[in-house]
């Protein structure tokens, strides 16, 4: 199975991805910039549209927004979302964010939220925003530290059975590296605001958030392991977890960075 159908599977699958959990945190973004009425807006990995509803409602109908994304089942439930709510400013469009050429200079902003990592060449990712961004227009995307949702953990355990695993979150793991991307893709007037969701989970529950072979990654080497290493993986996983108990539980990171930067 390719990368890219993985991502599909995985998508499509979470018919139930809406929630006040996942409409919060996505609609968070707009705490930091917003567009105005009239303005054209891109919304990256759309899913069940909730950024690219908001925005609609924001730029009125003098404005126009167009969602992308990948995953044909959350797509349709944006489009049931966009109807029941009478909008005719929105564009839904099923296609690859990295096969998306628009002309430049054509948004006034552009939006992706929890996506940006699955993108497996960042910078061109957002070498082609800036080109399609109308100048003084802005980018607003999230992403998490590093160390979110027990990653180092778990890249940790692969290390101790001779399996190097790449880190989804490691690109814009930290603030100095989403600066440095930005500023690489030529962006200025960059604000990074992190916001921490973590919290104690019980051990059962934090042994349980991996499996010891799922990971959305391109270059992911745990699809060519047999079952038995897996689940030599995984005892190491579950052993570090276990190693981190205390009487709060194990600590569940869930740094978040709300990222915004300008074309100037």
């Amino acid at each position: 199975m390719t990368y890219k159908q993985e991502i599909i599977n995985f998508y499509n699958a979470r018919t139930n991805y809406d929630n006040d959990v996942t409409l919060n945190r996505a609609i968070a973004l707009f705490d930091y910039v917003t567009p105005s009425p009239g303005q054209s807006v891109l919304d990256v990995a759309t899913g069940t549209g909730n950024i690219a509803i908001t925005s609609a409602q924001k730029v009125g109908p003098s404005g126009y927004v167009i969602g992308i994304d990948i995953a044909t089942e959350l797509l349709k439930i944006a489009q049931q979302k966009i109807q029941a709510q009478n909008l005719s400013n929105v564009e839904l469009i099923e296609v690859d964010a990295q096969a998306y050429q628009p002309e430049p200079d054509k948004f006034d902003v552009i939006y992706c939220s929890y996506a940006i990592v699955l993108f497996p060449n960042i910078l061109k990712i957002l070498e082609n925003w800036y080109r399609c961004l109308k100048f003084g227009g802005f980018i607003a995307f999230t992403c998490s530290s590093e160390n979110s949702y027990l990653a180092l953990l778990i890249v940790e355990a692969c290390a101790k059975n001779g399996i190097a695993l790449p880190n989804l979150h490691e690109p814009l793991g930290t603030p100095e590296r989403i600066q440095h991307l930005l500023t690489q893709a030529k962006f200025d007037q960059i604000e990074i605001h992190p916001r921490q969701m973590g919290t104690y989970l019980s051990l059962e529950k934090a042994q349980g958030k991996w499996n010891g072979q799922f990971w959305l990654h391109i270059d992911n080497p745990l699809r060519e392991l047999t079952p038995p290493k897996i689940c030599q993986i995984k005892a190491s996983y579950d052993e570090e977890i276990a190693a981190l108990e205390t009487e709060q539980g194990v600590w569940h990171e869930e740094l978040i960075y709300y990222v915004v930067a300008r074309k100037t």
